[in-house]
């Protein structure tokens, strides 16, 4: 569960023994403060207190990491999308094919005139040394992944592999009782209560009893996991956006700086127009915090505050978003009482999956993001309202949000609808239902999975047209049996096909539906950030309505406006981005 909300203070180094950890005296003043502990606000602090800077970090929870945190795929079917960072031209690409000049062409195809060109070149420049930096003097680590492809696979720039970066698996003992400060992924991405697998550990638990390695690794990782829950609420082996996190604390713990939990900041200290600090709410109590060389706003942009989500995001305005609650834009509310602006350029402003809910049973709401591996899988189909198909199932999960909306622009499309059979569902999933799921009885109760014997029956569960439907299905497996998709072109592109299936062919994105009973869930628009933020310059200085910096106040991650315009370019560019406006931000405020 989530612990109960209290003011925290950390700092010190990281021993063996709790009680060897020194709590140094509150102080009056800082040299930067830091609002928000996501990737952005995270690195900002690391970074600055590795140039030197002495350090506070604020974070409202009373955990850290944010979304950034839950960052992860399913289970049993781990995407690893959202907890990659697309870092161009990095020391980890050590195949020599990528440039900043060949990152920039890509930008240009995809970003556009949506970002300025010399946001785009800071962030190329930055990019690489950011990575290098941390590499060289914390515990952040990263690994290259093998083959993973820009969403634009086929624009001029794109490549296949090497700008996206995995973080490398954590043992979150060695946090001691600061383990408990990371956010737990979400219950939906996690079996056995609470333990975290990576897509390697996948291979391996799937093919358990058909592999002796894969047997003997399977069984370590249950026997780790048994002996994590004598002494702890979850598994202790962290992966993907986790495992960041825990990187980050680890190493910021090490270097002692200061860390404060459920602190809400208010409103800017402003001193002769420079920002000295903040003003935050603390144990129900009002408090400055002090700052002499600025203040980084980097609290996770506005997804969940009432007035900007409402006339910033398109209409009908997306009722869900995993992102947690308590992002309520606090970050950009600080910056725009200090006189900053909100970007109007973009050509989205918030970055999209497609989602479906299903209720918890302590009555919340669970919000599962649609990223991959479900829908680019041969034998599923989406259809709207009018139970046509209307998007290439296997396109980026942005594009496939935008077709939503797109196509409700004609006909019904909120929710849409993911339709597949029953050898589909057994071998890929669906959503919140594994591979190999032993009993439907639950989701089909609770709403959550809807099935028939027919296609006409599961068209009348739906409310959907039988005719209609039955005719998508046999267009659909139509083209199936040929391998060409004549109506989407799902499985042309290099990224449809590395999320397909390889043991299909010819299109390892397309494969009959046939096998009855037939299923479907119902899929909702769904934010997982915000991409319009604070205008910032190359310093990531927050600008004014003129376009002039406002000194001692930066911005970073979703707070900032995004240098990807409302673009997803490739997996991990949020995290990416925020990671190295971060260090921008940190790098300006050390000098």
């Amino acid at each position: 569960g989530t612990p109960r909300r209290r003011p925290a203070f950390i700092a010190g180094s990281l021993r063996e023994h709790d009680a060897d950890i020194p709590m140094t005296p509150e102080k009056a003043e800082y040299d930067l403060i830091v609002v928000g502990s996501g990737a952005a606000g995270l690195t900002a602090a690391l970074v600055a207190s590795i140039k030197g800077l002495d350090v506070l970090l604020l974070e409202r929870a009373d955990v850290l990491g944010g979304t950034t945190a839950i960052s992860a795929g399913s289970a049993m079917r781990p995407s690893g999308i959202l907890a990659t960072a697309w870092v161009p031209n990095s020391h980890y690409d050590t195949s020599g094919k990528d440039s900043k000049a060949n990152a920039r062409r890509y930008l240009d195809a995809t970003v556009g005139g949506h970002a300025p060109d010399d946001i785009k070149d800071a962030f190329l420049d930055a990019a690489p040394a950011m990575a290098r930096l941390l590499a060289e003097h914390s515990e952040v680590r990263f690994r290259p992944y093998p083959h993973l492809p820009d969403y634009y696979s086929e624009r001029d720039g794109a490549t296949l592999s090497g700008r996206v970066l995995e973080t490398l698996p954590f043992d979150g003992r060695g946090l001691s009782r600061h383990f408990a400060l990371i956010r737990p992924p979400l219950p939906e991405f996690t079996i056995l209560g609470g333990m975290m697998v990576s897509r390697s550990d996948i291979a391996h638990l799937l093919n358990a009893f058909r592999s002796v390695p894969s047997f003997i690794a399977t069984v370590r990782m249950l026997l780790r996991h048994a002996k994590d829950r004598i002494g702890h609420p979850r598994g202790t082996r962290l992966v993907m956006g986790n495992a960041l996190v825990a990187r980050f604390l680890h190493s910021l713990l090490e270097r002692g700086v200061t860390i404060k939990t459920a602190v809400r900041a208010r409103a800017p200290i402003i001193a002769d127009g420079v920002v000295r600090g903040v003003l935050a709410d603390i144990g129900g109590k009002s408090e400055e915090f002090r700052a002499r060389r600025g203040v980084v706003l980097a609290a996770g942009g506005f997804t969940h505050h009432p007035r900007l989500r409402a006339q910033l995001l398109p209409a009908p305005v997306a009722k869900y978003s995993p992102v947690p609650s308590d992002n309520e834009g606090d970050g950009v509310n600080l910056g725009l009482q200090a006189g900053g602006a909100i970007g109007k350029t973009h050509a989205n402003n918030a970055f999209w999956a497609p989602v479906s809910v299903r209720p918890r049973r302590d009555g919340t709401t669970a919000v599962f993001p649609h990223f991959a591996l479900d829908r680019g899988k041969p034998g599923l189909i989406a259809v709207n309202g009018a139970g046509r198909r209307f998007v290439n199932e296997a396109t980026s999960y942005q594009m496939f949000v935008e077709a939503i909306y797109a196509s409700q622009a004609r006909t019904p499309s909120i929710p849409c609808f993911f339709i597949c059979d029953h050898a589909f569902l057994k071998k890929y999933g669906l959503g919140m239902i594994r591979p190999g799921q032993m009993s439907l009885r639950a989701f089909i109760d609770d709403g959550y999975l809807a099935t028939g014997q027919t296609i006409a029956q599961l068209a009348n569960v739906l409310g959907l047209d039988p005719k209609a439907l039955c005719e998508s299905v046999e267009r659909y497996n139509t083209c199936a049996r040929t391998g060409k998709d004549a109506d989407f072109h799902k499985g042309e592109s290099a990224y449809s096909r590395n999320i397909g299936d390889p043991a299909v062919a010819p299109n390892p994105n397309l494969g009959p539906i046939e096998t009855a009973p037939f299923y479907a869930i119902r899929i909702y628009p769904g934010d997982i950030g915000t991409s319009a933020g604070l205008l910032t310059n190359t310093s990531a200085q927050v600008l004014d309505a003129n376009g002039e910096p406002i000194k001692g106040l930066y911005a970073a991650g979703n707070d900032m406006n995004s240098v990807m315009g409302g673009v997803y370019a490739g997996p991990g560019c949020t995290i990416g981005t925020a990671m190295t406006f971060g260090y921008i931000a940190a790098m300006h405020a050390a000098g």
